[in-house]
């Protein structure tokens, strides 16, 4: 009976010590929407409710905008993309502020026709303003595919 007992409390110490805070699910599932919003729908209102009044955006070519110039050039994007995947979503808490990373693969269909293999690490950086998550930093860097 004992050792019964010791075991159903490992287990639910072991899921507890494993599970996610209400916070890091979010930041996850808000890592998951943006994505879609991005490569899919490209909807600004989206957007518009998911970044941070001050946020920097940067490219894994270099380039870095500011908040309206990101929407503006989601909405705008003539690219498609297909089988974008955003792969092993991690997420760091500390107080109001998350830090999320993941791998980004998937294909760039540029609007001249041209087919781009893309595989880049994501960093994110996620505030809690008025008890929603919102996006205030991201930068994408090339995974050496060779």
């Amino acid at each position: 009976m004992k050792k019964n007992i010791l075991l159903i409390a490992l287990v639910l110490f072991t899921g507890t010590l494993f599970a996610q805070s209400k916070d890091e699910q979010q930041v996850i599932e808000n890592v998951k929407l943006l994505h879609g919003t991005i490569f899919g729908t490209k909807d600004s209102l989206t957007l518009e409710k998911m970044f941070a009044s001050q946020i920097t955006y940067g490219h894994s070519h270099g380039n870095v905008q500011d908040r309206k110039q990101c929407i503006d050039a989601v909405a705008h994007n003539k690219s498609t993309y297909t089988g974008m995947q955003c792969n092993n979503i991690s997420v760091i808490m500390n107080g109001s502020t998350a830090v999320s990373r993941y791998l980004l693969t998937g294909t760039e269909t540029t609007k001249e026709g041209k087919a781009v293999e893309l595989k880049l690490n994501i960093l994110q950086v996620w505030v809690k303003e008025k008890k929603e998550w919102k996006m205030m930093g991201r930068q994408a860097v090339m995974v050496d595919t060779k």
